[in-house]
């Protein structure tokens, strides 16, 4: 079978802002659950009618409450607040007349402002031609990584049993498209593994409790390349089971994207 496309997918969303039943196929699966960063993508996908097109997402924050499997399931969303330069929209992912998964959006029209600090700059590392690309492998990485593709630049691999710290590279869909929205850079976001996955010396899984996302320039009235996209990120703790950590994108250009903080499980 072949594999299923993630334009195929956001096409689910046949009418954004009702309750869509949609259904993930297996190579989207990250162990037990269908991947994060496609769960919050349909999310975003689905809160656009209630969007004025003058208005950007800012901010998304998602609670993964519980394992969402290859089932059916629908989400709701429906708007909390629109005043007059704010909106915020809420979607739930239910499965089983259960609450799997809640993402908050707040999306905001530009604004003058005296404030302006520039923002994170791209850290120096190997081009993609020369980082190294990081397989496919069955049965060992997570079935959804099979759409992504990467080039290893910065700290050590996965069950190295060295480093742990940071982690960096390249990553773009192995998809081709010709409009990368939102929502595909949403899904790009959570594509990497935690580093600290690279102090183990044998493999162990690891969640996501909760996700924050901010975004900087991106213009959802415009698309984005699906090009090379920088990413880096950092632990900040990590003991007694959970850690916490931060990432950034910068898109092909080496402007940046988007910056986001996680919180982890790790069952190890």
């Amino acid at each position: 079978m072949s594999d299923t496309l993630f334009s195929t997918l956001m096409e689910k969303i046949e009418h954004p802002g009702a309750e869509n039943r949609i259904h993930v196929p297996d190579d989207w699966m990250q162990g037990r659950t269908v991947y994060g960063g496609l769960v919050a993508a349909l999310a975003l996908k689905s809160m656009r009618p209630h969007i004025p097109l003058e208005r950007k997402v800012r901010t998304l924050f998602v609670s993964f409450i519980a394992p969402l499997d290859s089932k059916p399931f629908h989400i709701h969303t429906n708007m909390l607040r629109s005043g007059k330069s704010v909106t915020t929209v809420e979607s739930r992912v239910i499965q089983n007349d259960s609450i799997c998964c809640t993402v908050s959006g707040s999306f905001g029209a530009d604004r003058s402002s005296q404030i302006q600090i520039p923002p994170v700059k791209r850290p120096e590392m190997q081009e993609p031609s020369r980082a190294f690309e990081l397989p496919y492998i069955d049965g060992l990485t997570p079935s959804f990584t099979r759409h992504f593709d990467y080039r290893w630049a910065i700290g050590e691999f996965p069950f190295s049993g060295k480093g742990g710290g940071e982690i960096g590279g390249w990553i773009n869909f192995r998809e081709e498209t010709t409009c990368l929205t939102e929502e595909w850079l949403v899904a790009l976001a959570d594509a990497w593994p935690t580093p600290v996955l690279s102090q183990l010396t044998q493999p162990a899984a690891a969640s996501t409790m909760t996700w924050a996302l901010g975004f900087v320039h991106l213009n959802r009235l415009a698309c984005s390349e699906n090009q090379w996209w920088a990413y880096h990120c950092v632990i900040d703790s990590a003991e007694r089971g959970y850690a916490h950590e931060r990432s950034t994108i910068w898109d092909p250009e080496g402007h940046l994207a988007l910056y986001s903080f996680q919180t982890n499980t790790v069952f190890a």
